[in-house]
């Protein structure tokens, strides 16, 4: 879905094989719905679901966070599209990737950026400097979902729940430590 910023809409899309596979990022006026900058990069899919990416794209302090369905993580000046950082997820955790690809929508969380990864070696969740995309945490060794993660406030703390493939978890969100989880297997 559009995520509306600053007088500005972000939106992802895909372009199929019949041209080159990429995934896209498109910035437009909210107002006019003039194109101020798209960026785009290869995203060839190995996954049962092609419609394009599902995440939403995040935007905070004049960046533009934004994960595509098989694991391109970006993170782009909000304003003119241009490259802060980027990780393929895909190569750097060893995905376990649900046929849907990757759907949650980063969380900003003070300094990081919190992404479920739905990788291996418990790497469900993960953790990165929002300013750098170095790894702070990772954390949870369960399947990945379709859902993002949400911060709540339980018993004067801040509490990261995560909906994974697995378990219903709340995690400290600057440390990763789980604070509770309950199994959630599908079934």
């Amino acid at each position: 879905g559009p995520t509306v910023s600053d007088g500005r809409a972000y939106v992802m899309d895909r372009q199929p094989k019949d041209r080159d596979a990429t995934e896209r990022i498109h910035c437009v006026s909210s107002a006019t719905g003039q194109k101020l900058w798209t960026f785009e990069y290869p995203a060839e899919y190995r996954i049962s679901y092609t419609a394009g990416p599902r995440a939403s794209v995040t935007v905070h302090a004049g960046k533009a966070y934004c994960v595509g369905a098989m694991g391109h993580f970006h993170c782009l000046d909000a304003t003119n599209g241009k490259v802060v950082w980027e990780k393929d997820l895909q190569s750097e955790y060893e995905i376990q990737m649900p046929i849907w690809g990757i759907a949650a929508s980063p969380l900003i969380y003070e300094g990081l950026v919190i992404q479920q990864v739905c990788g291996a070696g418990g790497a469900c969740m993960v953790a990165f400097d929002k300013d750098t995309g170095k790894e702070v945490w990772k954390a949870l060794n369960d399947r990945g979902a379709y859902s993002s993660p949400v911060l709540i406030r339980q018993e004067e703390h801040d509490v990261l729940v995560c909906w994974t493939g697995d378990s219903l978890s709340g995690l400290d969100p600057r440390s990763g430590i789980v604070h509770w989880s309950h199994p959630f297997p599908p079934s």
